[in-house]
């Protein structure tokens, strides 16, 4: 038994008292002891089990791409990691105050994908569904990330995502595990998504069921990550062919950087990872270092971000900096394992809004 393991099984009865917790507070809300409020919008939340990166920012980024097609489409985070209170939406701030810092660096990722949708940070969803539908009367659709455990808003549809690799069936309540509530709440979802199934796999989705606990009234779908290639993000980057560089330097600040560096590998020669936690503030002294490296004359003549990343960097601590660098950006989408997936997850997401709308 290794030292992770022992240390596991010492913390299990401190996650037995949690997970029951997390049970009780959840059944409170069932049985209608403590209230819980439904919009009357249609309101699709993305949310997991464990604490980390299971892709909820991806996934919710496709679903709006699908939604807004069809529907009038706002989005609602909680804001994570901002330094504002409150309720505060993107498109009543003044320009200077559309930032990381004032949104969380998530939210403020999509609202640079999707400048033109209704986007809002809200500790309380049910006051920030409220105040979306005061500014925007015609809003057809909220989707909300990492509200599953919010237990105060009653969602129309809810999604719950766990990875391939580590799916909530295999771990246990914090501290000794990683699971925010036993594995049992994800029964409560209409959807549950594995993510990051890797490439040329077919699950067997009879077993996932299975062993997941999805019920009848659940759907279960497999999507995998995809990188797109790398676009110049800084006017220095757009003076580089990107099919002429060898090596690069890889700037992250995420949960599972190791996939990202993995695919870039086959591509470029690595050759430095400025790793630093997920969610980090990039300070004036991080990008010097970076600066450093690139201009030390070292074979590395572009740097590679991801996309959440780089919305961070548009802090006016490093704006400056970063923008003398050549900068470019790697995309994550998200993909179903086949298309008779996507379509099915695409009719169903769609079918219930469209229900909704003729509802109200």
């Amino acid at each position: 038994m290794d030292r992770k393991m022992a240390i596991a099984n010492l913390l299990l009865p401190a996650g037995w008292i949690f997970g029951t917790i997390a049970r009780l507070r959840r059944l409170l809300y069932e049985k209608s002891i403590l209230k819980s409020h439904e919009p009357p919008v249609a309101t699709v939340t993305v949310g997991n089990i464990a604490v980390g990166g299971t892709g909820k920012t991806p996934h919710s980024i496709y679903i709006i791409n699908l939604l807004k097609e069809h529907f009038n489409v706002a989005f609602l985070s909680r804001g994570y990691g901002r330094t504002s209170t409150g309720y505060k939406s993107a498109s009543i701030l003044k320009k200077e105050d559309v930032s990381p810092e004032t949104l969380g660096d998530e939210p403020f990722m999509i609202h640079l994908r999707f400048p033109e949708i209704p986007l809002a940070v809200d500790t309380d969803r049910v006051e920030g569904i409220c105040n979306i539908k005061k500014e925007r009367p015609d809003t057809d659709v909220v989707v909300l990330d990492d509200a599953y455990q919010h237990l105060r808003l009653k969602p129309g549809f809810s999604i719950v995502l766990t990875e391939y690799a580590s799916p909530y069936c295999d771990d246990f309540p914090m501290p000794a595990g990683r699971l925010r509530e036993f594995p049992s709440a994800a029964t409560g979802a209409d959807m549950v998504v594995v993510t990051k199934t890797p490439e040329n796999t077919v699950p067997d989705k009879q077993a996932w069921c299975k062993k997941l606990g999805i019920n009848e009234k659940q759907h279960l779908f497999f999507t995998r990550m995809e990188y797109e290639n790398p676009q110049p993000a800084t006017l220095p980057a757009r003076n580089i062919d990107i099919n002429t560089l060898q090596s690069i330097v890889l700037l992250t600040g995420i949960v599972h950087p190791e996939p990202l560096k993995e695919h870039l590998s086959k591509h470029f020669a690595v050759e430095g990872h400025f790793r630093f936690p997920d969610h980090h503030r990039f300070t004036e002294k991080d990008m010097r270092k970076v600066a450093e490296h690139v201009e030390s004359g070292s074979s590395a003549k572009a740097v590679i971000t991801t996309e959440k990343d780089w919305a961070r960097m548009q802090s006016v601590d490093v704006i400056n900096i970063v923008s003398l660098l050549p900068v470019f950006v790697v995309r994550i989408e998200t993909s179903f394992i086949s298309d008779e997936e996507s379509e099915k997850f695409n009719n169903t997401l769609k079918e219930y809004v469209r229900r909704k709308k003729e509802e109200t």
